[in-house]
């Protein structure tokens, strides 16, 4: 699957957990290879699987990101992962 965040396309991978059918492993690749964001993201992906296997829920990883002004949008592109990983647990 694939977000947008500040015209920048991201790849995501999502692995689940066979006992339990949640997510608990996430990748993403849209940075330049090498890059500091490349790198950022690759560490940014462990924290959130980590925080996922370890029971924090989608919805609390969403919610306790950053947001813009308007209170909705996210204020990284963090944000917007975890974002995507909410509204794709929600959809199982």
């Amino acid at each position: 699957m694939q977000f947008v965040y500040e015209a920048n396309t991201y790849s995501v991978t999502l692995g689940f957990d066979v006992a339990n059918d949640r997510i608990g492993e996430v990748f993403t690749h849209g940075a330049k290879i090498g890059s500091a964001m490349d790198r950022i993201l690759d560490d940014a992906c462990v924290a959130l699987s980590l925080l996922l296997q370890h029971g924090v829920s989608p919805e609390a990883l969403a919610s306790s990101m950053g947001r813009l002004g308007d209170g909705k949008s996210p204020a990284s592109v963090i944000g917007a992962l975890a974002d995507l990983i909410a509204r794709e647990s929600r959809a199982q």
